[in-house]
């Protein structure tokens, strides 16, 4: 009721653009027509002496009648010209009523700086609709994730309190119990941050030159130590250093998550292929298990925040969703791609395709 009132004392006192560009114009065209009045006045007694009356009437109702034509024709443009400005604050008016309204602005007849406008307050409406979803679906994911723990610790603590203090065996089960899920939520925050932070990388102010072959060949060898009872190989067509202008620790968080899930989804052929190679502009590294694989409907949601294709065995292997979540930001922040092919029963290739940097960059900076 009080936004509907404020609305009308809005429409009822506002002085518009309309009539302050209308009224400007008439007041410019009457002050100009006085002018000439007056000096058409002054040279006419100069030459002829008594000016007559009718024609200084005649001169100021011409001038008069001048300014009322120019307001009315100035009005009628302004109002075809600001026409568009009245649609726009309707849209934003819709937007700020309902942030996931799906009115937008219509496309305009010219091409003209209005139309710019237009069309960048559309695609800033759908980016801020995009911000809002995700942000929906972060929350809502992120209960998800924590109820079960915080109901599974709140058990806990509740049979503590009842049978705990006299029954050693339900206190120390209860406590196990408890510490797994804390750890459980730990690691899933410690995610989450992880996750901020590669959404929020500064590209543009990064600087390091880093060799890949170097930090793949270190993460195999971390693995193949490890994981003594797989079988891992490395296939490394490099016959020249590979640079990218990554951080060191970015690269490595993006090989491990992925050699970590290989491991995870391995089954009874524990088998991980890595596999390094380049092209004229990109580096491309792959990393392949034999495992599980994926179906053809989960592939598009794989990188989704907290997105599990099978939740029960996920959760059983320590998984939140998360890492190829974080992977793909990471590659994306720093202009590259992760693609993903897979079969189910038959195991999965990550590649991720990395711009590699110029000599000049390299030699300004040195690799890591």
């Amino acid at each position: 009721m009080i936004e509907n009132q404020d609305k009308k004392t809005k429409a009822s006192f506002r002085f518009s653009l309309r009539w302050q560009l209308s009224l400007g114009m008439a007041l410019v065209f009457f002050l100009t027509c006085c002018l000439f009045v007056a000096a058409v006045i002054i040279i006419l007694q100069q030459h002829y002496g008594v000016m007559p009356k009718a024609l200084s009437h005649w001169l100021w109702l011409i001038a008069i009648l001048g300014a009322l034509i120019v307001f009315l024709v100035s009005s009628w443009i302004t109002k075809i010209i600001v026409s568009p400005v009245t649609v726009i604050e309707k849209t934003i008016q819709a937007f700020e009523s309902d942030p996931m309204t799906p009115e937008r602005i219509p496309k305009m007849g010219p091409d003209d700086e209005l139309s710019d406008l237009s069309r960048i307050l559309n695609r800033m409406i759908d980016r801020l609709q995009d911000l809002i979803g995700a942000q929906q679906q972060f929350v809502s994911d992120v209960s998800h994730e924590l109820r079960t723990p915080v109901a599974v610790v709140k058990g806990h603590m509740e049979m503590l309190n009842r049978w705990g203090k006299d029954d050693p065996e339900v206190l120390v089960d209860s406590i196990q119990s408890t510490l797994s899920e804390v750890k459980r939520m730990e690691t899933l925050i410690n995610e989450m941050l992880n996750l901020t932070r590669a959404e929020q990388v500064p590209v543009e102010n990064v600087n390091q030159i880093t060799d890949v072959d170097g930090v793949v060949h270190r993460i195999f060898n971390d693995f193949k130590m490890l994981h003594p009872e797989f079988i891992l190989t490395f296939d490394d067509d490099l016959v020249q250093p590979a640079l990218v202008n990554i951080r060191q620790d970015h690269l490595e968080q993006i090989i491990i998550i992925l050699a970590d899930n290989a491991i995870k989804y391995s089954t009874d052929r524990k088998e991980i292929h890595f596999a390094l190679s380049k092209s004229a502009t990109r580096v491309e590294i792959g990393v392949q298990d034999f495992g599980e694989g994926i179906e053809p409907q989960d592939l598009a949601r794989v990188f989704n925040r907290f997105y599990r294709v099978d939740r029960a065995r996920s959760r059983e292997k320590g998984g939140n969703g998360l890492g190829l979540s974080i992977a793909e930001r990471l590659v994306k922040a720093y202009g590259g791609e992760i693609t993903v092919e897979s079969a189910l029963g038959s195991g999965s290739i990550f590649t991720i395709r990395l711009p590699l940097v110029s000599e000049s960059d390299s030699d300004e900076t040195s690799p890591l």
